[in-house]
This record gives C-alpha cells, structure tokens and sequence, in this order.
C-alpha cells in the first residue's frame, strides 16, 4: 500500500466514525404519552411541566367557581339591604305623616277650644252694651279683636249661613221655619257660628231651614 492510499484510507475511517458520534448525540424522538381505556394520560405519562399546568387549570377552576359563589352572597345581601332600606324609608315616612296628623287634630282641638273662648268674649260684649267706654268693656273688646285676628291667622273662618241654602257638609239643621217670604232650603237662622281650619270643618253651624209650602206643592204637582 503506497503513502497515497493510507492517507485515503485513514480518512474514510475518521469520516466514518465522525458520523456514529453524530448518530449517538442526537435527540431521540419521544413517542406521545398513550392514553387509557378511559381517555385519561395516566400521569405516569405526563410530563412534569404539563402536570404542574393542568393542577394550576384545575385551581383557577376552583377560584372562579368560589368567587361565582361570592358573587351570589354579595347580591343576595344587597338585596336585602335594599329591601331593608326601603322598610326604613317606609316606616320613617309613615311615623312623619302620623305625626303630622296628630299635630293637625291637636291644633284643630285647641283651635276650637279658642273659638269657644272668643264666643264667650262676643257673649260677655252683648252684655257690656250699655257701658259705653268703661274699662271693662274696652279691655273685653280689646281680647276678643286678638282672639279673632289669631284665628284669623291660623286658617280658621267662619262658615256662611243666613240666607244661604242649607248643605249638609257645613251646617246642622236644628229645625225647619214655615214660610211663604223665603225659598225652600234657604237658612233663616243661626243659633251656633260654624268654622273650617284649612278648608276642614272645625265644627258645623247649627241653623234652621226654610220650609216654603207653596214651592213644595209646585214641586209635587209638576
């Protein structure tokens, strides 16, 4: 063998081991992970990466499955707060009409016990009619005109009678005067002064009616 053909030769051994090294170093295909009879990976067959994923999927499951169940706790107590809130508001504003109302009775009830006081003032000044300019009759006269103004003030005002017909709403029939001069159902007379506070009936005015025969009469013939 000639100088020429051993080189040759050596070169093609070197080549030849060169390239089971290479076969020896490079990576071996994996084979996929088989599946069980009941479509699951046994986790023998997983990966440590693709096992540690699937536990964070199925924590992030359990998260929102208990943040969904919070959710619901938050509304439900919303709700009844909601509801709690406006029972609130409901009793508040019934107790502020209540009272109102009682105010209201309270100062219809002093308001006609003020009526009765000025009535009796009016009673004592027919009295005191012959004592011009005494005291006495200046000094009633003078509280019966501050009793009259006060009630003036507060809404109160008399209910009109004589010579109006007869409501039932506002006056109280006390009798019936027969007569031809005036029309059927007309007030002939007052006995007791009437009042409205607030356009409420303080208390009645107590009349007598008219009672013409002859409207009657026409009013049955026709």
């Amino acid at each position: 063998m000639t100088i020429e053909e051993a080189w040759k030769e050596t070169d093609k051994n070197n080549k030849e081991e060169g390239e089971e090294k290479i076969r020896d170093f490079s990576p071996e295909r994996e084979t996929p992970p088989q599946e069980t009879a009941s479509g699951k990976v046994p986790e023998e067959n997983i990966s440590p990466l693709e096992l540690e994923l699937k536990k964070k999927e199925e924590e992030i499951l359990s998260l929102k499955e208990k943040l969904s169940e919070k959710e619901a706790q938050v509304q439900t107590l919303i709700a009844e707060l909601k509801k709690e809130i406006a029972s609130s508001l409901s009793r508040q504003s019934m107790h502020e009409r209540e009272m109102k109302a009682l105010k209201e009775r309270a100062n219809e009830e002093l308001l006609r016990k003020l009526v009765e006081v000025q009535e009796n003032f009016q009673r004592a000044l027919q009295a005191l009619k012959g004592s011009e300019n005494s005291p006495l009759k200046l000094g009633v006269e003078l509280i019966y005109k501050q009793l009259e103004d006060l009630l003036k003030k507060e809404g109160v005002e008399e209910i009109p009678s004589v010579g109006s017909p007869f409501d039932c709403n506002l006056h109280e029939a006390e009798g019936f005067v027969e007569t031809d001069s005036c029309p059927d159902g007309v007030i002939t007379e007052e006995l007791q002064k009437g009042y409205t506070y607030k356009g409420k009936i303080l208390r009645p005015a107590k009349v007598r009616v008219a009672r013409n025969q002859k409207e009657t009469q026409k009013e049955t013939e026709e």
